[in-house]
């Protein structure tokens, strides 16, 4: 009679993590099939009204299921010591876009040293696997919230064991929150310890940039398109400057600005006007 009722509890799950638009699905991948079985009839009362957790064209809402799940602290995030954590990522869009909005957001959560331990590029994604050692596990709730502020949505979060992750992660609208708007015909003054400079145009000529405090300093200005593809690079290696204007490429729509051999040189800020 118990074999029955686990074979049936068995075959009830398989069901369930078989149907990729189902709301369970998600639950599942994010807990593991055993922690799902565990919090069953928890879980089936905290999701009763699963049409909540849709989004508006009908499919699970990642985000909103697993901001449920750690508010109820069904989410397992913690080691019981240091460990390898491994995150696989795969994005149907510009790798470099989502690698740099990536690095980006996990040096603002506190992870600094990883390595990419695999990667494959092909015609249609993106796919490559972080390790690092640590403690816990990266919040999947944090994570989501910070890629969805640079335009990226996940479709799909699952923990294949409590330091392997997967995720699958849809390209919205890309955005640079760190880039700073410049319009026309308007200085703007700002300082940044890093020496490094980013910011986001749209129609303009040409940019004025000068060093705040009158240091001399070797510019290198890198533009890009709006999916922050390469379009030209400008350095500068034999003379120093203090001031420099320089054309704008067709099609850009962020520019970063450092100094080629020493970007500190430059940390006490830049004056930049576009025209």
């Amino acid at each position: 009679m118990v074999v029955k009722i686990v074979l049936t509890l068995l075959l009830g799950v398989g069901i369930l993590f078989a149907n990729p638009k189902s709301v369970d699905y998600h639950i599942i991948a994010l807990l593991g099939v055993q922690d799902y079985k565990i919090n069953q009839k928890f879980i089936q009362r905290l999701f009763k009204n699963q049409s909540e957790f849709m989004d508006g064209d009908g499919n699970p809402n990642v985000y909103k299921i697993s901001q449920v799940l750690k508010q109820n602290g069904l989410l397992k995030l913690v080691f019981a010591s240091p460990m390898e954590l491994e995150i696989s990522f795969e994005i149907a869009g510009n790798p470099m876009a989502f690698t740099s909005a990536l690095y980006d957001i996990l040096g603002t959560m506190g992870y600094y040293y990883f390595l990419v331990k695999q990667s494959a590029l092909d015609d249609k994604s993106y796919k490559f696997i972080l390790s690092m050692d640590t403690e816990y596990a990266i919040d999947p709730v944090l994570l989501q919230e910070r890629l969805r502020e640079y335009g990226y949505m996940a479709l799909k979060i699952e923990k294949q064991s409590l330091g392997q992750w997967v995720y699958e992660i849809k390209e919205e609208k890309f955005q640079y929150p760190k880039a700073v708007l410049l319009n026309p015909n308007e200085k703007r003054e700002q300082a940044n310890l890093s020496g490094e400079y980013w910011y986001r145009v749209s129609q303009a000529n040409t940019l004025g940039i000068a060093s705040s405090n009158g240091i001399l300093w070797y510019p290198k200005i890198v533009f890009f398109d709006s999916s922050l593809r390469v379009l030209e690079i400008f350095s500068q290696e034999v003379k120093a400057v203090q001031e420099i204007k320089i054309k704008i490429p067709k099609d850009t729509a962020f520019i970063k600005i450092s100094d080629i051999y020493l970007p500190l040189t430059i940390k006490n800020g830049l004056v930049v006007e576009l025209n």
